[in-house]
């Protein structure tokens, strides 16, 4: 998602000409420095607060505290990260949605001329002699990316600032796109499953949805910053004398 972000503005983050100063720079390096040495101590890992931290640690050291106006959306990518690990956290279950993918799941799989059954959210690809049992766990949900990438590919949208009319259909597009993406990865990860065996399949299902994510986020940047870059503004108000009416001399 970074490196999406990264790839569209980059000519902006390139011509930045703001440079953070002396105290900037030692707040910066301070707040960096004190996450990597807490972690040394502690022998723990990076977390995603720890990264939020040090990626603003480095903007500021960098550039300065006014250039989160350009660095906003990168800076809250794991705030909204953290927030959807928190709703994941607190809603009961996931099972009659793991139930509902399961079964679409087998009936795209009987489409492609896989023998499949399923039940509650197992689903078995009998291979000949031999038969698999895929479970689609509440991760494959995909909710808390779902939240994640929703959310993040249309806050960038912001910094244009659009109309509300106009952002509400991109942010229903950018949401229920994420939702399809995720349901086509679920659909590459049970082909990799049924064609090319466990290790190939498991290698695809880690990997094959951040690929798709960002794919999709780039798309749908793309197409939404040339829609709202083409949608009408409203003319400015004019001031002076009607080309049809003849001046008034004192």
């Amino acid at each position: 998602m970074l490196l999406a972000w990264f790839v569209l503005k980059w000519t902006s983050v390139n011509s930045l000409a703001l440079r953070g100063g002396l105290s900037e720079i030692l707040i910066g390096g301070v707040a960096v420095a004190s996450i990597y040495a807490y972690k040394l101590f502690t022998q723990t890992r990076l977390g995603l607060l720890d990264l939020v931290v040090i990626f603003g640690g480095l903007v500021v050291g960098f550039y300065g505290v006014r250039a989160f106006k350009l660095f906003w959306v990168p800076a809250a990518y794991g705030i909204v990260l953290l927030a959807g690990y928190q709703i994941e956290n607190i809603t009961p279950n996931y099972v009659a949605l793991q139930d509902w993918m399961a079964g679409l799941m087998s009936s795209s799989m009987q489409a492609v001329g896989v023998s499949s059954t399923v039940s509650g959210h197992v689903v078995v690809l009998n291979s000949g002699a031999n038969s698999l049992a895929l479970d689609v766990e509440g991760d494959c949900t995909g909710i808390q990316g779902i939240l994640a990438f929703g959310l993040l590919s249309t806050m960038a949208l912001l910094d244009t600032k659009p109309k509300l009319s106009r952002v509400i259909p991109l942010f229903v597009v950018g949401f229920v796109g994420v939702f399809l993406i995720n349901l086509l990865r679920l659909f590459g990860v049970f082909l990799t499953f049924e064609y090319l065996g466990v290790d190939a399949g498991t290698a695809v299902h880690v990997y094959l949805g951040y690929t798709l994510f960002i794919v999709w986020v780039l798309v749908f940047w793309s197409l939404a910053f040339r829609y709202l870059a083409n949608s009408p503004r409203p003319l400015p108000p004019t001031t002076g004398i009607s080309s049809g009416a003849a001046p008034i001399v004192a």
